[in-house]
């Protein structure tokens, strides 16, 4: 396709960018504990430079060091000590072309008193964060002058680390933002009441660094298009705040949407689709004459292309995009998107960063580690040495890419009719259409590497042992489980397989689906358009490992649906009609109508498989649902890492 709005030069104020292509902002955790750049930090994003990308901003930089930090490994900007480190950034990014802001941020009420010293935290009004339940210490005029020294100053250690320019963070419930709106800003005094008071304290920062840096160093600044939120900004509202930053002389507006009250609003999980938000940066891009980035849950180069040339912005914000595949933009300009990993919305990225273990991805293992997984690194000692690698899901696709990759003749053998293993299950169930897309991927990228493919191939040890391998990867899947209990053999009983592959319909019927894990969610999404659904859990909360945000879109969806939850409760027979269910804390039992039962009870290892591989091959190795049930993320984060050091 020929992307000619995506690829063609833009500026922002007098900054000439390369393509219409935006990183926008977003944490990682891969700072170093000091809140320098680290090499972790600067690997990562020289790896979306090197692939294309026109303007990276970087994560939130923290403009106060005492009040001001939100996550642990979060960059730093308020004293000169870090400058070397953000130089070191900055020119590595600028060797691709690639332009560089940085975003400069306080959190206010959104901080945590365990990484600021223990101190309250702060905001436009003492009141209560209904995200967080935390009362805020109003700031005083004196903080509020003091705080607009802190970002004036960071822009100063900004432009002094070659930066091309700096984004002011006004937007998702941070300290700007409360003070943006009146949900958050309740004063009284000249930086509450009328819009122009709320956005006295911006003002004031642009134009303190206006003078400290002059006119020409490019300000960015992201803002909501809607909160999403009943008493919160609104899309009228965020077009005015752009009149008046326009007025203000900034050089640009960046648009994004929600906050912690909301947050599924501005960290999508897969259930929205591409472009939902597009009419806020619309009304904005009407209202000025400066350029307007927009995030809008930009997958596709298509989608990018669609939305420049409908005038929806003048750059797309293309961030976990990048994450997933960080030659996203060279890919597309280079006619390749059928190896372009598109990011499937699973929110393993966001998750990782707020359980402080950094940035990961579940379709693209090197996130986060690409100063390690990198094509200089990787060893290419494989000398055409053959490698069964068993089970065709994507940790045994992953596998064998890596293994071809080194060298080695991977041979990747599945029992079934097609790759994909459990990720096709899921990709069946509504809003899930980006896992097909992946797995479709996966086998582009098997393809092009040449790697040998048996399908409806399930290789006894003697195959495998006249194959003279190198070793064996096994990556096969686990079991279903399946309980011992009373009726479980019944025609009314499904699996997961049944039901998600069309084998057994199930309509107008009561259904009952046992296990209230992310599998079961899944399933009672896929059935409750034409059933009543009913889900069955053991514990005392459903989807208790799955992300909040995941939950936050589709536990309403279900419930708008009809869904109804039983939690506490163990399936103890299944019956005629109905089945018996055991509460876990009382033990007593109950029946509950049930035409249909649908076990989404999880998976477990083939321990019998395991022992016949260990027993028939000295060196074995295993991954995803052989070792343990798991998310994609581990399979594919053990597949890949075992496959690099096979």
């Amino acid at each position: 396709m020929n992307y000619e709005n995506l690829f063609r030069p833009g500026y922002i104020g007098g900054l000439r960018i390369k393509n219409r292509v935006v990183m926008t902002a977003m944490g990682n955790g891969l700072a170093a504990e000091n809140g320098e750049a680290s090499d972790e930090i600067i690997a990562c994003y020289k790896a979306r430079a090197a692939g294309g990308c026109g303007l990276l901003i970087t994560e939130f930089c923290a403009v106060d060091g005492e009040n001001g930090i939100a996550e642990t490994h979060q960059l730093q900007i308020h004293a000169p000590r870090f400058i070397k480190r953000l130089a070191l950034l900055t020119d590595t990014l600028h060797r691709y072309d690639c332009k560089v802001f940085f975003q400069l941020f306080h959190p206010g009420r959104e901080g945590k008193p365990q990484f600021n010293g223990g101190r309250q935290v702060i905001s436009a009004s003492g009141i209560v964060n209904p995200a967080t339940g935390r009362v805020s210490h109003e700031m005083t005029r004196e903080e509020i002058h003091g705080m607009v020294d802190k970002f004036v100053t960071a822009a100063v250690y900004a432009q002094q680390a070659n930066a091309d320019g700096v984004e002011l963070h006004c937007a998702h419930g941070y300290l700007l933002h409360q003070f943006l709106s009146p949900h958050s800003n309740v004063r009284t005094d000249e930086y509450g009441g009328s819009l122009e008071n709320r956005m006295r304290i911006v003002r004031e920062i642009i134009e303190g660094i206006h003078r400290a840096c002059g006119r020409d160093f490019p300000i960015s600044v992201r803002i909501n298009g809607c909160d999403y939120i009943p008493e919160g900004l609104q899309k009228a509202d965020a077009v005015e705040i752009a009149k008046l930053l326009e007025h203000y002389g900034v050089s640009c507006i960046n648009v994004s949407s929600g906050g912690y009250e909301n947050p599924a609003a501005f960290i999508e999980p897969c259930y929205f689709p591409e472009g939902w938000k597009k009419e806020n940066a619309l009304a904005v891009k009407a209202a000025v004459q400066i350029p307007v980035i927009a995030v809008n849950v930009i997958k596709h180069p298509a989608t990018a292309e669609a939305l420049l040339r409908e005038g929806v912005c003048d750059f797309a914000g293309v961030s976990r995009a990048q994450l997933a595949d960080p030659d996203w933009v060279n890919k597309a300009r280079g006619g390749q998107e059928a190896l372009l990993r598109k990011c499937i919305g699973c929110m393993s990225c966001n998750k990782e960063v707020v359980n402080h273990r950094g940035i990961r991805c579940a379709i693209n293992p090197r996130l986060g580690r690409e100063r390690d997984y990198n094509a200089a690194a990787l060893r290419r000692d494989g000398a055409g040495r053959c490698v069964p690698v068993i089970g065709g899901g994507p940790a045994g696709m992953q596998a064998a890419i890596v293994l071809a990759e080194r060298g080695f003749r991977p041979i990747l053998f599945e029992r079934r009719a097609y790759l994909g293993g459990s990720a096709v299950l899921a990709s069946k169930a509504p809003c899930k259409g980006l896992v097909a897309e992946y797995i479709e991927t996966q086998k582009n990228q098997l393809a092009a590497l040449g790697v040998q493919v048996e399908l409806n191939h399930a290789p006894t040890m003697a195959e495998l042992r006249r194959l003279d391998p190198y070793g064996i990867f096994v990556a096969m899947g686990g079991q279903q489980i399946v309980p011992d209990i009373p009726g479980i053999d019944r025609e009314n009983v499904f699996g997961i397989e049944d039901v998600l592959l069309g084998r057994r319909a199930i309509e107008g019927r009561e259904v009952a689906v046992i296990g209230g894990g992310h599998v079961g969610l899944e399933v009672a999404h896929f059935l409750c358009a034409n059933n009543k659904v009913t889900i069955v859990e053991m514990a005392d909360e459903i989807g208790a490992s799955v992300y909040y945000i995941t939950k936050f879109k589709l536990l309403p969806l279900l419930r708008e649906a009809g869904v109804t939850f039983r939690t506490g409760q163990a399936l103890a027979a299944v019956g005629d009609g109905s089945i018996r269910l055991r509460d876990t804390h009382s033990g007593q039992c109950t029946e509950l109508k049930a035409e249909a039962v649908v076990l989404a009870m999880g998976s477990r290892p083939d321990l019998a498989a395991r022992a016949e591989f260990d027993r028939n091959f000295d060196r074995v190795v295993y991954a995803g649902d052989a070792v343990r049930g798991g998310t994609m993320l581990e399979a594919n984060r053990d597949a890949f890492a075992l496959a690099w050091e096979f």
